[in-house]
Formats: structure tokens, sequence, C-alpha cells
């Protein structure tokens, strides 16, 4: 009897174990597919956050770039032309007081490279001798002209003519060449200086860097502005030139801080100018024009291309290089303004110094204007201000 019931009990657990074991089997394979959903969906989730973060560095990157100065919002120091360096690192004593701007163009010397920026001390009476140079970042000055009483004295606005730096020496009345070493290659003078004040280049067909273009130059004293034409230049030797009077300006409280910049085209409403050189008016408020100035023989009219407000004792002007617009400081109330040339409308304004600026002038921060593209495209506006003895930027 045992026998038959334990053939009997044995098929029996046999199928027991057999049903369980399918039983296990299912719930093993439902469990893997559940963990293999899960895996599927984690991935997914993973790669949708991936794709919406890499969509929004795209979106990020791909941001429209700030091209005027209604976008710009910072202001920071990029350092003092008070408390300086000399050649040998020491702190160099200068007479301050910050004016006009440059940015090397190029490599130009060991110590002198692309998006280097140089301001000029005219100084406390516009006897300053200094020419201060800046990395564009924050960080100390250092005298660029060498030695420093080579002949500067009062140096305003400055432009670089390939690998030359023209100096409009206003105390000194003449035109320094530098090297782009910071020594004098050569002093200019004219019996039409008058306390050179503003300075540009003008069109050349030669690329030589040792060459040096026709240039443009604007007296303080007597309102005249002036071309130079180079007339003969041998490599490494002094330069004949001609000193020609293609303009005349009024008086501003008894001198004329005249600006310049040279464009080889411009758009003035419908119509095309050539050869242009443009220059701040602060004995009216005005930005003119005087095309096919290469040519001009003699002092002509200029042509205005916008007058008035938001213009208020302009001093310096620079051309913003993302759209053509220029950019000036006002003396009388320390604002940037943006002005659409073509059209000859206010694109924006804005103040860049608290300081409110008195009838004689006291207070009055901004002289120097220079702009670049920087690497995301946008705009970004170097400016000096003399309250502060500093070289600022404006940024998005």
């Amino acid at each position: 009897m045992s026998l038959l019931n334990t053939a009997h009990t044995q098929p029996a657990t046999a199928g027991s174990t057999k049903f369980l074991s399918s039983r296990g089997g299912r719930l093993g394979i439902m469990a893997t597919i559940i963990v293999l959903l899960g895996a599927i969906i984690f991935f997914a989730f993973q790669q949708l956050s991936i794709s919406h973060a890499a969509y929004q560095q795209h979106k990020q990157w791909h941001a429209p770039a700030i091209t005027n100065i209604n976008g710009l919002k910072n202001i920071s120091q990029i350092g003092s032309t008070a408390n300086v360096l000399d050649f040998t690192g020491k702190r160099a004593m200068v007479d301050p007081n910050p004016y006009k701007i440059a940015i090397a163009p190029a490599n130009l010397s060991p110590t002198l490279k692309a998006g280097d920026i140089l301001v000029s001390n005219i100084g406390n009476e516009d006897k300053g001798m200094t020419l201060v140079k800046f990395a564009p970042v924050t960080g100390k000055g250092r005298v660029f002209n060498m030695p420093a009483a080579n002949g500067v004295s009062g140096p305003s606005a400055m432009a670089f003519d390939g690998g030359k730096l023209l100096v409009a020496n206003s105390t000194g009345n003449d035109v320094l060449i530098l090297n782009a070493n910071g020594s004098i290659f050569q002093t200019l003078k004219s019996p039409l200086f008058n306390g050179p004040w503003g300075i540009t280049v003008g069109k050349t067909s030669d690329k030589d860097m040792d060459k040096i273009a026709t240039f443009f130059t604007s007296n303080k004293f007597d309102g005249k502005i002036l071309r130079v034409d180079i007339k003969k230049q041998e490599r490494g030797k002094p330069v004949k030139f001609k000193v020609t009077q293609i303009g005349q300006f009024g008086l501003r409280d008894k001198v004329s801080k005249i600006e310049l910049r040279w464009l080889p085209e411009l758009k003035v409403g419908h119509d095309k100018w050539k050869d242009v050189l443009l220059a701040v008016d602060p004995s009216t408020n005005r930005i003119a024009g005087y095309p096919f100035s290469s040519k001009l023989k003699l002092s002509v009219k200029s042509q205005t291309i916008f007058k008035g407000g938001p213009l208020n004792n302009p001093g310096g002007m620079t051309i913003n290089p993302l759209n053509g617009d220029a950019l000036v400081v006002n003396l009388n109330n320390n604002n940037l303004v943006e002005i659409n040339l073509q059209k000859g409308t206010v694109v924006g304004v804005k103040q860049i110094d608290p300081a409110m600026v008195d009838a004689q002038g006291n207070n009055s921060a901004l002289f120097g204007v220079a702009a670049v593209k920087d690497q995301l495209g946008n705009l970004k506006v170097y400016f000096t201000n003399d309250n502060t003895n500093s070289l600022n930027v404006l940024t998005k």
C-alpha cells in the first residue's frame, strides 16, 4: 500500500514542480521585460534631456548678437592711466588725464600685439608726455612711448598707419610718427598746424607696412581741417609731405575739439559717397562729411549728416564695426550716443558716467571712444574716463 501510495505521490510531486517551474519562468520573463522597459524609458528620458540641453546650448550659441549700444549694460575698468609701469616694470611718474584711444590692428612688434589699446595722457594742463598701453583685459598699463620725454607733449588723437603710429601732438604743435616699439620715427611740422587735435588715416593703394598713407588732422585753436599728403618716402627714411586745408569749423569756448574718421564709402540717404572724411563739429553739435576728401584742392563747405540733440558738445567719435553707425561721446553730459549715418536718426543714448557737468565743463569725463566686435559677435565699446583717470569697457 505504501508502495502504491509512493508511486501515486511521485507523479503528483513532479507535476507540481513542473507547474511552479513554469510559473516562475513566466514571472522571471515578466520581471526581465519590466527591467528592460524601465531601462528603455530611462535611456529615452536621458536622451531627451541631453537633446533638450543640446538644443538650449545651440539656441544660446546662436542667440542674436548685440549690435548697438542699447543692448550693452555692463561697465568695467580695464586699468588706470595714473598708476602705470615703465619699461623696467617699476611704477612710472606720469601726468595723467586720458583722452583718446587707438587699437593695434595687428602684431606690430614683440610688445605691441593685435588688440592692444593705446591711450593718450594729455595731462592736467595739456602737457602730458605719455602714451599708455593696455592689453584688452583688466591689468596694469605700461608706458608705450620710449623714452617718455621724446617730444610727446599734450597728445590727443592717435591713428595706426601700417606699422607706424600717428600722434596729434596738440601742445607740441606737430604730428609725431612713432615706430611700433614706441620710438620716434619722424616729427612733422607745418605753418598750418595750430594745436593738432583729431587725426585719421585716409586711403592708400600701398599695403607696404613701412609706407605712410595720406592722413587728415584738425586744429584745436583755429578749427581748420587739414590733409597731409605724403609726397615721397624711401624705406626707413624721413617722409616728404604737403599740408592742405580742406575745411573750416567754428570755435566753441575759444577752441574746437574736432574728432575725425575716414571711410572709403558711406551711404547717406539715397546717395553713396566715396572717400569720406567724417568730422564732429562741437560748435554746432553736428556730424559733418567731406566726400572725395583725398582730392580736395582747397577749403570747402562740409555737408551736414546729423545735427542737434542728443549731441551736446560732442568730443570723441568712432564707427560701430557691426553696423556702420557713429558712436559719439558728449563732453557736456557724459552720454554715449549712437547715430545711424545713412538715415540721420538716433539709435540710442546711454549715460556712462554719472557725474553732472557744470557750465564751466567741470566733471566732463568722456573724450575717447573705440569699438570692436567680441568673440561672440557682440559690440564692445572702450572709452576713457577723465574723472577717474581710467580706460573702461562697455559690454553686454
